[in-house]
C-alpha cells in the first residue's frame, strides 16, 4: 500500500472529509470565472456545514454533485473546455463525492447512488494528483500527518485547528 493512501486510511472518517474540503478550499477560487462557480461554493459550503453538524441529508448533499436538472458539479466539469480548470473541478467533485459517501456511511444506507458507489481511495489519489498539479503549496502529506495528530479530537477541534496550522503555514480558508 501507498504511504499516503495508509496516511489516508489512517485518519477518522470527519479527518478524510476534513482533508479533502481543508485542501479544496485552498483552490476553489480558481474556478472564479467559470460557469457554476456559484453551485461549487454552495456545494462546498453544504459539505462544511454536514461535517460541522451532520444535520443535512447524504441525498441532499448528492444532489450538488449529481441531478437530473444538470446543475450539479459534475455537469459543469463536462462542459469545462479549459484543460487547467478541469484540475480544479476535478478537485471539487471528488471532495463532494467522498462527503457524500460518508454522509451515506454515517446514515447507514445500504443503497446509494451509483456514482457514490464508486467513490474510494482511487478518487482520493485522483484528488491528490489533481490538487498537487494545481500550483498550491501545500504539501499533502503533511496536512495528513498533522490531521493524524489531532485525528481523536472532536471535529469543530479540528476544523478550529486545521485552520489555524493553514493560516500559520500562510494557506487561507475559506469556510
Amino acid at each position: 500500500m501507498k504511504e499516503l493512501e495508509q496516511k489516508f486510511n489512517d485518519l477518522s472518517s470527519d479527518s478524510k472529509v476534513l482533508f479533502l474540503l481543508s485542501s479544496t478550499n485552498l483552490i476553489i477560487n480558481k474556478l472564479s470565472k467559470s460557469q457554476g462557480f456559484d453551485v461549487a461554493l454552495k456545494s462546498i459550503k453544504n459539505c462544511w456545514e454536514w461535517l460541522s453538524i451532520k444535520k443535512i441529508s447524504a441525498d441532499d448533499l448528492y444532489v450538488y454533485l449529481e441531478n437530473s436538472d444538470e446543475t450539479g458539479v459534475l455537469s459543469f466539469m463536462l462542459i469545462e473546455k479549459n484543460p487547467d480548470k478541469l484540475k480544479y473541478w476535478n478537485c471539487v467533485g471528488n471532495a463532494i463525492a467522498y462527503t457524500v459517501l460518508e454522509a451515506y456511511n454515517f446514515e447507514n444506507q445500504n443503497a446509494v447512488p451509483q456514482t457514490i458507489e464508486n467513490v474510494d481511495y482511487s478518487s482520493v489519489d485522483e484528488f491528490i494528483s489533481n490538487f498537487n498539479n494545481c500550483g498550491s503549496m501545500l504539501n499533502i502529506s503533511e496536512l495528513m500527518e498533522y490531521l493524524s495528530s489531532i485525528n481523536d479530537l472532536d471535529i469543530s477541534s479540528k476544523i478550529h485547528k486545521t485552520n489555524i496550522f493553514l493560516k500559520n503555514k500562510n494557506f487561507c480558508q475559506h469556510i
